[in-house]
């Protein structure tokens, strides 16, 4: 009975944390920037979320129209310029370069509003190595304690793509690597499965409805080719499908297969799963932003984000599954299992509504 018990508490806790997280979605963020040096100046167009922006900076009155959204940035324009002036540098042999915030504007990745903003860097005089750092949020735990930004750079003496996060806040240009870039994008990829709590729901549906550990292996092949083929080929220009189309159909998936799972209706799993996984790929290739050519630096920085994906997967089939099994072999698995389920059709449920009428 202890057993029942504490694999219940565990299960309860996984649902209400991931319901914590929903509703503390602000938290996590994504920016993008593309950096490009032209002789003395260096352009950084800087893109971050709007709502965690206006937070930060105080953008006045939350607002669902993107035209006000563009009012509100221009004339909070000095207010913004002054909280990057730390927090965005780009210097050269250590000194600083004079920036100023040149344009605003607004623009939409998947469901979420951004601010595009171009800094530009002045540089009169100075030659050597350029260094970038990036603290944007960092010191702003309230509104965005998880924020990542996506780089791409040129400049003449190197360029490429680098991520910044809370343990990597600067680049010298020249010194990033194609290994500790991989290593970067292979940790993008875990952090993205693993904090993307539409991708965990789906895989935790995936392994209430696996009877065994071979059907299991199964769907998760079939989920993960499926992914991978829509990840690559959108993210290389193969495909392009909107957000507003992609985001809903995934809420709608973790409902769908959490409502087969409930009706024992699972002759066609494999099928289902791979139409679902391509749906799924399309929205990982919504965290990446790809701004060049193909080459093979590029295709390792994608290969590293995949891998990624996958060790991020795997880490939570390590943990669900085993506590899945361990309830099943007790005398209250199938109202254990039946309710989780429940849940997770739910908030699948709720997701779709919310993106498809109110988003």
């Amino acid at each position: 009975m202890r057993r029942v018990l504490v694999g219940l508490g565990l299960l309860v806790l996984l649902f209400l944390g991931t319901a914590g997280s929903a509703s503390a979605h602000v938290i996590a963020s994504t920016g993008y920037s593309t950096v490009s040096q032209d002789g003395q100046r260096v352009t950084w167009s800087l893109s971050l979320e709007y709502d965690v922006l206006a937070r930060a900076v105080d953008l006045g009155t939350p607002t669902t129209d993107d035209g006000q959204r563009a009012q509100a940035l221009d004339a909070a324009g000095d207010r913004i310029a002054t909280y990057l002036h730390d927090r965005v540098v780009v210097s050269v042999d250590g000194a600083a370069c004079e920036p100023e915030l040149e344009t605003t504007a607004v623009s939409r990745r998947a469901t979420k509003a951004y601010a595009d903003l171009s800094l530009v860097f002045d540089c009169p005089g100075k030659s050597g190595a350029f260094t970038l750092k990036y603290g944007v949020f960092a010191d702003a735990e309230a509104v965005a304690d998880d924020h990542t930004n996506l780089v791409d750079y040129t400049f003449a003496d190197g360029s490429g793509r680098t991520v910044f996060d809370r343990s990597h806040h600067d680049l010298t240009v020249g010194d990033n690597t194609l290994a500790s870039s991989s290593l970067q994008f292979g940790k993008l990829g875990v952090e993205h499965i693993l904090l993307g709590l539409d991708h965990v729901l789906f895989v935790v549906a995936l392994i209430l409805g696996a009877q065994n550990l071979r059907s299991l292996v199964q769907v998760i092949s079939m989920f993960t080719v499926a992914h991978s083929v829509t990840l690559v080929s959108t993210l290389l220009g193969g495909i392009s499908v909107p957000s507003v189309v992609v985001e809903p159909l995934i809420a709608l998936s973790i409902a769908f297969v959490a409502v087969e799972n409930l009706l024992g209706s699972t002759r066609h799993r494999l099928p289902v799963v791979f139409g679902f996984g391509l749906l799924h790929g399309l929205g990982f290739a919504g965290s990446l932003r790809i701004t060049d050519e193909v080459s093979p630096e590029l295709l390792l920085s994608l290969l590293s984000f995949n891998v990624g994906i996958e060790a991020g997967q795997a880490l939570l089939l390590l943990a669900v599954f085993p506590l899945v099994l361990l309830i099943r072999r007790t005398r209250v698995a199938v109202p254990v299992v039946r309710s989780a389920t429940g849940v997770v059709a739910a908030f699948g449920l709720f997701w779709f509504v919310e993106r498809f009428f109110i988003t």
